[in-house]
């Protein structure tokens, strides 16, 4: 088991963005919009030390859903950890599947925003509270960290400029991740 990690705080500062976030952004080449906040310029700062992409609607709809808040402009890695760290019981379980369910069955059945989707959503709830006391599970999720759930395995990103890049996720060979797989595949009938 890993060993106590820090988590990040479910907070946001929406203060002006100081001198010195301005300065530094500026420096790395991104532009911050007008009224930035210090949450703002942070975020995009991260997003570019960590090559890291925008978080997409979906995710910070996910958030907004479970009281996690964070910039507009926050990363997709960051989002994960966020969120991972901050859910509990069930509703950590059932993110754990809604990630699963991103990054496998999404495209599969074209369903738009997976929020919107009321039989997905219902399907990914069922499943954090079917598994919440299962202890093995528990156990193996509480194993991975949040931005390790933005993809699973080996796979393949296209980047903008049109090049592919190899991109390493988290692990498809625990307790959790096979539970969660399998159970997305019977709902899905996939």
């Amino acid at each position: 088991m890993r060993s106590e990690r820090y988590k990040l705080p479910n907070q946001i500062n929406l203060n002006p963005a100081s001198k010195r976030q301005k300065d530094y952004a500026a420096s790395l080449g991104i532009f911050l919009p007008h009224g930035a906040t210090i949450s703002d310029a942070s975020a995009l700062i991260a997003r570019e030390l960590d090559d890291d992409v925008q978080a997409s609607k979906e995710l910070l709809g996910y958030a907004d859903a479970n009281d996690i808040v964070c910039s507009p402009y926050v990363g997709s890695k960051y989002l994960h950890t966020l969120i991972f760290d901050n859910l509990e019981g069930a509703k950590k379980a059932a993110f754990f599947c809604f990630c699963i369910y991103n990054f496998y069955f999404k495209d599969i059945n074209d369903v738009g925003n997976t929020l919107e989707n009321k039989d997905i959503q219902e399907s990914i709830e069922d499943f954090g509270k079917e598994y919440v006391n299962n202890f093995y599970f528990m156990t193996s999720m509480e194993e991975y960290y949040g931005e390790e759930l933005v993809a699973f395995g080996k796979s393949t990103k296209s980047l903008e400029d049109g090049t592919k890049r190899t991109v390493y996720g988290g692990s498809i060979h625990t307790t959790a991740f096979k539970k969660a797989y399998e159970y997305l595949k019977t709902c899905l009938n996939a």
